[in-house]
């Protein structure tokens, strides 16, 4: 009896469960915990979405937005920098982990070593972006510097080099950091 009992429950709450409409979208949406995106995933997310900007720098006959001019371009870009609480100049040490060292073992979050050539003793760096080898010597603004590495359309439109600062893949304190490495005497780009 109690097995008769068990077994006519078990598929009643069946035929109850089976009756139920079954979740909207938006419930279903709900019922599953956010997904945290990583740094990888929300840089790519944030290349799907291209702005104005981005679709005219993708099409080589067009290069700027049309009835923007070289100057508005340049300001418009200059208006997305953010800039640190402590200035434009960093710890240049930190900067130097940043920038990535392959003596030291790292790539850096910034991976400059990729494009560029800085610490005069490390003979494999890239040659897409200019050499960087005494930068601080150079007379280079720190505050330009930091808006290059920031947004460097807003000195170059369309230029090649990510935009570390727009896409989030540096903070603007990172940003100070490589720019102190980039400027400091002490660094090794600038012995």
């Amino acid at each position: 009896m109690k097995k008769v009992l068990f077994t006519g429950l078990v598929v009643g709450l069946g035929a109850i469960v089976a009756c139920q409409a079954p979740a909207s979208k938006a419930e279903q949406k709900a019922e599953k915990p956010a997904k945290k995106m990583s740094k990888e995933e929300k840089f790519r997310a944030a290349l799907a979405k291209q702005d104005k900007y981005q679709k005219a720098c993708s099409n080589e006959k067009q290069l700027i937005p049309e009835g923007i001019s070289i100057e508005q371009f340049k300001k418009d870009m200059l208006a997305t920098i953010k800039y640190p609480e402590g200035g434009v100049v960093g710890d240049w040490k930190k900067g130097e982990k940043l920038f990535g060292d392959p003596k030291k073992g790292g790539k850096g979050l910034g991976n400059c070593y990729a494009c560029h050539c800085g610490d005069p003793s490390i003979i494999a760096c890239g040659n897409i972006g200019p050499s960087l080898t005494g930068y601080g010597k150079s007379g280079a603004d720190p505050k330009v510097t930091y808006q290059r590495i920031y947004n460097p359309w807003s000195v170059n439109p369309c230029s090649a080099m990510f935009r570390f600062g727009v896409h989030g893949i540096l903070s603007p304190e990172q940003i100070a950091h490589i720019t102190a490495f980039l400027h400091d005497p002490n660094s090794p780009i600038n012995k």
